[in-house]
């Protein structure tokens, strides 16, 4: 399991470029003010319950921006969310 404490909390929605295969989500790239972010690897996914809905929240390495991204994916209404980030040394 992997811990990341990150420093930067957003909470934004963001566009979201993934690849559905069955059930399980890939994605390949997101958008947050005109910056697009290619991501590099993934490192850990959980799921939460909300309500009624579900949360998929997804741990994600852009080298190319020496980032690591916390992103959120809201299964009941298909909205992509960065939650916090965090520059990799």
């Amino acid at each position: 399991m992997v811990y990341c404490a990150m420093m930067n909390e957003v909470f934004e929605p963001v566009e979201v470029i993934v690849h559905f295969d069955h059930s399980k989500i890939n994605i390949v790239k997101f958008r947050r003010k005109n910056i697009t972010y290619k991501i590099s690897s993934f490192l850990q996914k959980w799921k939460l319950k909300d309500g009624d809905s579900i949360v998929t929240h997804f741990i994600v390495e852009c080298k190319e921006q020496r980032l690591i991204c916390e992103l959120s994916y809201h299964h009941n209404d298909c909205k992509w969310e960065l939650v916090q980030y965090d520059h990799l040394e």
